[in-house]
């Protein structure tokens, strides 16, 4: 991550000009759309690299017929695809060090594209929540709070140090990733009581739809972001920075934003998971390139923090980027 360059945590303001509604996001269907007519061939180059990506997760090499549905699928929907992988762009630099620290293959940083497109704003039928689609049972199991005033699935820091963990959990619970990313779509209890953690080639089709196309499906998304130009796909990414902010003290929402000099309608794009009109104590938020500076005090360079800004009712912002 370099200097404070704003890499995953503010996107909302990329999609929506003012305060947006949260969207439904849904894993798509196995039947796909036809791009156009004729058959779709992958060259030698990218089969040597589905087998490679392979070889590294010990994932048995997907039917290339169903990665090829996939990649039809995603460029069907070109614009959002688009999309998706600039947000990913601006993502990956955070999501792939924290992969890293837990032992976990840099590709996983890609999941987000399956899961909510990389929007933070993604709310699934079931209820599951932010880029990494967190139910609010397995967000609290690992660490996210959910509650009435804040709900940090849709924090990406927290978020993603939060998935880091369940997919380590998972791939120590099942010993394969076939297992371990179908467990993380549709739970491990799912995959347990349907394939008795046994191989998930065997047991496919006693998995739900969306889940036993997860593989082939995650395999199309390595493709298509490996080379996008190849797929005709423009990824321009995004250039814009934040500072990220560690409110110590429970703070109103407004005198947070007076104080710092930035509209509540900027914050509330930044910060979705501030919930209610008070940030509460230990929570990170996002102000956007440009804000002014309050009042200055003394570093605490013992913490590890850059700077502090004390806001009039004596509550302590500390700035660590």
């Amino acid at each position: 991550m370099r200097g404070i360059r704003a890499i995953f945590f503010i996107l909302p303001l990329l999609l929506v000009s003012c305060t947006p509604t949260v969207k439904e996001v849904v894993m798509p269907e196995a039947q796909v759309e036809v791009v156009k007519k004729g058959k779709f061939y992958f060259s030698e180059e990218e089969e040597r690299y589905i087998v490679r990506e392979a070889r590294r997760f010990g994932i048995k090499v997907p039917d290339r017929e169903e990665i090829k549905r996939f990649i039809k699928f995603y460029l069907s929907r070109k614009r959002s695809l688009e999309n998706a992988l600039r947000r990913a762009k601006l993502y990956e630099p955070y999501i792939i060090p924290v992969l890293e620290r837990y032992g976990l293959p840099k590709e996983l940083a890609l999941l987000p594209v399956i899961e909510s497109s990389f929007n933070p704003f993604a709310v699934s039928h079931a209820g599951a929540a932010g880029i990494w689609q967190f139910m609010p049972a397995t967000a609290r199991k690992y660490g996210l709070r959910v509650n009435s005033l804040v709900d940090e699935r849709f924090d990406v820091q927290k978020s993603t140090e939060a998935a880091a963990r369940y997919l380590r959990d998972l791939y120590s619970m099942f010993g394969n990733w076939e297992l371990a990313l179908a467990a993380y779509n549709c739970g491990e209890g799912c995959v347990q009581r349907r394939t008795g953690g046994k191989s998930f080639w065997i047991n496919q089709a006693k998995l739900p739809r969306e889940t036993r196309n997860y593989v082939p499906s995650f395999f199309a998304v390595l493709l298509l972001a490996r080379d996008p130009a190849k797929y005709g796909l423009r990824i321009n990414p995004w250039d814009m920075e934040v500072k990220r902010v560690l409110v110590k003290r429970d703070t109103s929402v407004i005198e947070f934003v007076n104080e710092v000099g930035i509209t509540e309608s900027s914050f509330r794009d930044s910060n979705l998971h501030i919930k209610g009109n008070k940030i509460p104590s230990g929570t990170y938020v996002y102000i956007q390139r440009g804000f002014r500076e309050a009042k200055r005090v003394e570093l605490e360079k013992d913490e590890g923090y850059k700077k502090v800004i004390t806001l009039e009712n004596g509550a302590k912002v500390y700035i660590k980027d």
